[in-house]
């Protein structure tokens, strides 16, 4: 990957000084004058380091590192500034307060400047790298391994946020439990390997024909769930039995010869009567869901029933 740096300095002869030390380390030098062509400079590069001398015409080191600063891209950039007063410790100070990373006076060895760069090039990399970790593990704490699609925990979250936005609103959420049919089976007659494909598989189709917006986990074992917003229960019964159909008439042969899949599904709206949380939303779209099972499978149920009046 090309590592370059910005070097601000409105002397000529440092610039050039500043690259016989760092040849070795960047790859690509960006050169600028002063602050208000570096800031141009660094908009249009975007270069991962920089160099910058105080004193300079138009927009001084301190503004120039300043307006960095305040960039999304410039938050976390190695900054070196340099300077050749010798009032250093009020400079240093101020630097520091600004956000630079480290203070170089001139004259500068050649091999000490490279030493700090260095350095700081490896703090950079080694935060780059914990940002990486870190984004990964919160993906993973939402984030159903098996089919990749978000897990319980972050569907509860995010419908919560969003029954709360439908309440202040005035706007209805429908939520649809999906349950395989016959899901032990498959498990008994292919094995748990064939199981496991089927649940990825009907992930994926679930996942193609969701629209934005609209929230697909899997729930547990052979369960998804979905939730759409802004609807009604006429809308929401088509989108679920658009999802049930689409299941129907898929090949899973690929999975195992002859293999067919359909599901059940339970449709319940919020708010509705003494419907009033997440957990009476999905314990009433539970109960439509075993009402489908009942009625011989492969069906939708739209419940209009509170969650006490469903018989178990």
């Amino acid at each position: 990957m090309e590592e370059k740096v910005l070097l601000v300095d409105d002397s000529r002869q440092a610039r050039v000084a500043l690259k016989d030390a760092l040849k070795g380390v960047f790859s690509s030098f960006i050169e600028a004058e002063d602050g208000i062509a570096a800031i141009k400079a660094f908009v249009e590069e975007k270069p991962g380091f920089i160099i910058t001398d105080i004193e300079m015409p138009s927009i001084n080191g301190y503004r120039f590192i300043s307006t960095i600063r305040n960039m999304e891209d410039g938050r976390d950039v190695p900054i070196i500034l340099i300077s050749g007063t010798k009032d250093s410790l009020k400079k240093k100070l101020t630097g520091f307060n600004l956000g630079a990373s480290d203070f170089v006076l001139k004259p500068f060895e050649g091999e000490e400047l490279l030493a700090r760069v260095k350095s700081l090039l490896k703090m950079r990399n080694l935060m780059e790298e914990l940002r990486e970790k870190n984004a990964l593990l919160e993906k993973l704490a939402v984030t159903d391994e098996l089919t990749g699609l978000h897990n319980r925990r972050h569907f509860f979250e995010a419908v919560k946020e969003q029954m709360a936005l439908g309440l202040r609103h005035g706007f209805k959420i429908a939520c649809l439990l999906i349950d395989i049919d016959h899901f032990k089976k498959i498990n008994d007659t292919y094995g748990h390997a064939a199981g496991d494909e089927v649940l990825k598989k009907l992930g994926s189709l679930l996942r193609a024909c969701k629209r934005e917006g609209e929230i697909l986990a899997r729930f547990g074992g052979e369960e998804f769930i979905m939730c759409l917003f802004n609807t009604d229960s006429g809308h929401a019964r088509l989108a679920a039995e658009r999802f049930r159909k689409l299941v129907a008439d898929h090949d899973f042969s690929p999975v195992c010869p002859g293999l067919r899949i359909t599901v059940s599904i339970g449709l319940a709206l919020f708010p509705q009567d003494r419907v009033s949380s997440i957990d009476d939303l999905i314990r009433t779209a539970d109960k439509a869901m075993y009402a489908s099972k009942t009625a011989g499978r492969d069906r939708v149920t739209v419940s209009d029933f509170t969650p006490d009046s469903i018989p178990a």
